[in-house]
């Protein structure tokens, strides 16, 4: 004890104090992470303190008691400095510390305990949990540095303390790669260099089965120049695929019966290894898109990728298929003119039923990093039943709501193999490790692990914990210790390769050769030859970077100006011909979200272009967020009917809602009346959509009677209250409006042109005026069709079927009823799939087909929206 303090603190092992009469231990959930938090981080305000260790109201109440006792016992121990608290005591932590900075490498590993607070504490908060794990991580890591420097000071002199010393590293970690060297050496000197070759195999089969990495260049090396004589092992092979018959065998089953496998399981348990596998046993090469991380940036991303390595596989295709494609994929040329999800949804289905033809296994991994679009998408898929045999990897415990209802009805619906992996067992282990039960390295190797493959199975790509609970992937300790072999790793990798290690961490999914050298200002050589000399170390993979986890590792070393300036360089090298949203992204981080926006608006416009209406609102909010505040006024009415456009199509009203309120303020702020008025009519259409008839028909009526309106909204403002007054029962004054509607704008390419005659047709169907109808709703066909507007066709079949109903053609009027209902279906607009579904309910009840009246009414109710009440009055009559 110094003379300073009254007061010693043992942190590291037992957390024990000591007053001169000997160590007391400290009892208390959070007493000891009070005393240790204080002693490593310094004096503290009362108010932090509290919230960090407690998350509750009383926190600072607390506090106060837990203070109130530590005086009781230890006076003067926690001393108040105003609102601070800091401790009066010197600690363990800080002489093992002040000991390694002055090298004295041998007394530090005498001052070390054990691990900081060892067996303490249980339930903290979060924030506190994770502080404690991460410090106890760093100061085992130090002390593994000074076991390593003490080993390494007295080889020449002590080589069995030096033995000793490295046994003791590699026993609390594995992967420390130099005491493995250490080792080696003072085998060979010891004339034991059996041991030494003995003792590179067992590391360099533990580093590929739990990373995927060989020894470092260093390493090898050593161990050739200790070979002698014709001991050539040959090439490590992949390890043994263990521990899932019974898993496997349910997954044949259910290939075989052409249904469905779904496989589930924690980060790093071998779920993407199964479905290798699977294919191997099904003598079919795997065909996956796979998600990853970064797609989260870029709508339909996931998709694209996914496209585009199909397509180099097989070829563009060419006609309507090649033109719908085109919508994601610039490079194929124009796409097509007519708007229509569904054929949008065909040519996918239509290149995903050739793919089926071909001797491959089709099938999603990771889809817990789809992004928003590509996963939308995937569900909509779904909706046209392209029966394929496939198979779903993806994260145990991750909720994504439309994923879960697709993966539902896959369970439900397709009757598919839900087939959850558990970790291996300690025999499962030893047999991949090619030994016998009973072994005790496999024996170790499981308890080290926890049964989880991670460290044993060579996967393709580690996961960080990014987006999980700390300890979902990894044994308390794992990863820290794998960022820090990776760090050693990287340290020896040489300036130009560890440059191109940075650029390909910054860069992610947008990394390549070619961009490397464009702004490494390199040849291609240059970068291939950087790329080969990080393949040594398990930094690089076929000249790319190895894993995600070595891209968490470099990101955690690099300095935020260094990552912004490569973010820049790598915004402005993408943004010709790279991905919108990734642009965007690149920006964003750069510092720059003024670049961002234009990028950010071709990105929703493209999202809205294949029908992803979610993530295209999503890109037109964060193109307002990053749009300089002078500019943003502008912007919001440059936008403002692309975005309410977007969210009718996704049938989101109370965004809608917020969107109209957000719009009529800037209207207000700015004195737009041209933008005043466009919301006027838009807060109309908004009242029509959520049945507010007679508030819909005054606001469109007040916006017709302000002067000098223009003829586009004037248009619009009939046409909402045609509508609304056909929904209301005056057909008589909704066929006016329409005819006025007509008059403003009488060009058949005119986007509203067919829903105007669709609407006449409505109205003098229900005057009884048949001809009339059939010649105006026959004319809505026409100009939907031309279109490819399927949204339109199922609205105006479903006005075809009613006409037939009149007519008394009711088997006609039925088959016309699943026409519009298998379109609006597929189309995925909620409102007009809600007005299809209402009719097709009140035919099929009138016509006393009572089964299909109620499961038609269940279907409706699933639909947010103003006919909730009537489905559920059709449920309560017929009875549910």
């Amino acid at each position: 004890m110094t003379e300073r303090y009254r007061y010693a603190v043992r942190l590291l092992g037992a957390p024990a104090v000591d007053s001169g009469v000997g160590w007391v231990r400290v009892t208390g959930r959070r007493r000891a992470v009070l005393l240790a938090y204080l002693a490593l981080e310094g004096p503290c305000e009362h108010a932090r303190l509290a919230a960090l260790l407690w998350a509750s109201r009383r926190a600072t109440d607390n506090l106060r008691v837990e203070l109130h006792r530590l005086e009781r016992r230890f006076p003067g121990l926690v001393l108040r400095e105003g609102d601070r608290l800091a401790l009066a005591a010197d600690s363990d932590v800080a002489g093992f510390l002040e000991a390694l900075e002055r090298g004295a490498f041998g007394e530090a590993v005498a001052r070390y305990g054990g691990p900081l607070l060892e067996g303490a504490p249980p339930d903290l908060p979060p924030d506190m949990e994770e502080w404690l794990l991460l410090t106890r991580e760093r100061l085992e890591e130090r002390y593994l540095e000074a076991l390593a420097a003490e080993a390494d000071r007295v080889e020449a002199d002590a080589p069995q303390r030096a033995l000793e010393l490295h046994r003791r590293v590699l026993e609390r970690d594995p992967t420390r790669e130099a005491s493995c060297r250490g080792l080696m050496r003072l085998y060979a000197r010891l004339g034991e260099v059996g041991k030494a070759l003995e003792r590179y195999e067992r590391y360099a089969r533990f580093l590929e089965r739990e990373f995927g990495l060989p020894p470092a260049q260093e390493t090898r090396r050593l161990a050739a120049e200790l070979r002698t004589g014709r001991r050539h092992p040959g090439p490590r092979g992949r390890p043994a695929f263990v521990g899932r018959s019974g898993e496997m065998a349910r997954a044949l089953e259910a290939w075989q019966a052409r249904r469905p496998v779904v496989v589930v399981g924690e980060p790093g348990i071998g779920k993407t290894r199964f479905l290798y596998e699977l294919a191997a046993a099904l003598d079919r090469s795997p065909r996956f898109l796979r998600g990853r991380p970064e797609d989260r940036e870029v709508p339909l991303g996931t998709v694209v990728r996914g496209l585009r390595e199909l397509l180099a596989r097989r070829g563009v295709p060419r006609g309507w298929v090649r033109a719908e494609l085109a919508r994601l994929l610039p490079e194929l040329g124009e796409p097509a003119r007519e708007d229509s999800p569904h054929r949008f949804l065909a040519a996918m289905a239509e290149l995903l039923m050739d793919e089926a033809e071909g001797p491959w296994l089709l099938g999603v991994d990771d889809l817990q990093y789809f992004d928003e679009a590509s996963l939308d998408l995937l569900v909509r898929m779904a909706a046209i039943h392209v029966r394929v045999p496939f198979v779903v990897a993806l994260r145990k415990g991750w909720r994504h709501p439309s994923a879960e209802r697709w993966l539902q009805g896959l369970l439900e619906r397709d009757g598919a193999e839900l087939i959850e992996l558990p970790p291996l067992s300690a025999e499962e282990v030893a047999a991949m490790l090619g030994e016998g039960g009973g072994s005790a390295r496999a024996a170790d190797l499981h308890a080290y692990t926890g049964g989880n493959p991670f460290f044993v199975v060579q996967v393709v790509g580690l996961r960080s914990e990014e987006g999980a609970p700390r300890g979902a992937e990894a044994p308390p300790g794992r990863s820290e210790r794998l960022f820090a072999l990776l760090r050693r790793r990287m340290a020896g990798a040489g300036a130009f390769p560890l440059k191109l290690l940075r650029l390909a961490a910054v860069a992610g999914e947008a990394y390549g050769p070619a961009l490397a050298a464009r702004l490494l200002g390199a040849s291609a050589l240059e970068v291939a030859e950087a790329a080969d000399a990080l393949e040594p170390a398990g930094l690089f993979r076929r000249g790319r970077l190895a894993h995600d986890l070595v891209r968490e590792a470099v990101l955690r070393d690099l300095d935020p100006e260094t990552v912004r300036a490569l973010h820049r360089q790598l915004a402005e090298a993408l943004a010709e011909e790279g991905p919108p949203g990734l642009v965007a992204h690149h920006f964003e981080q750069a510092g720059l979200p003024g670049r961002a926006v234009a990028f950010r608006l071709r990105a929703a416009g493209l999202a809205a272009g294949a029908y992803a209406y979610g993530e295209a609102l999503e890109q037109y909010e964060r193109a307002l967020e990053d749009a300089p505040e002078e500019e943003r006024i502008a912007l919001e009415a440059r936008t403002f009917d692309a975005r309410y456009v977007t969210s009718v199509g996704l049938g989101d009203w109370e965004r809608a809602d917020r969107l109209l309120q957000g719009v009529a303020r800037v209207a207000e702020v700015s004195g737009d009346a041209w933008l005043a008025a466009r919301v006027q009519v838009a807060r109309a259409d908004w009242c029509f959509r959520t049945w507010r008839m007679d508030e819909a028909v005054a606001r469109a009526t007040e916006v017709l009677a302000a002067p000098a309106l223009d003829d586009d909204s004037a248009a619009h403002a009939h046409y909402v209250r045609a509508v609304a007054l056909q929904v209301l029962g005056r057909q008589r004054e909704s066929i006016a409006d329409c005819h006025a509607v007509l008059e403003r704008r009488p060009d058949p390419d005119w986007m509203m042109h067919g829903w105007v005659h669709n609407t006449l047709g409505l109205n003098h169907k229900q005057l009884g005026e048949l001809g009339a109808a059939r010649r105006h709703n026959d004319r809505a066909l026409a100009v939907f069709r031309a279109r490819g507007d399927e949204v339109g066709e199922a609205n105006a079949l479903r006005t075809l079927a009613e006409i037939l109903a009149a007519e008394g053609r009711p088997e006609q009027a039925a088959t016309t009823f699943e026409q519009a209902l298998r379109l609006a279906r597929k189309t995925g607009h909620g409102v007009v799939r809600t007005f299809v579904l209402a009719a097709a309910t009140r035919f099929f009840e009138a016509s006393g087909e009572v089964s299909r009246a109620r499961a038609l009414a269940r279907e409706g109710l699933e639909i947010a929206g103003p006919y909730r009440d009537f489905f559920d009055g059709v449920l309560r009559r017929l009875g549910a």
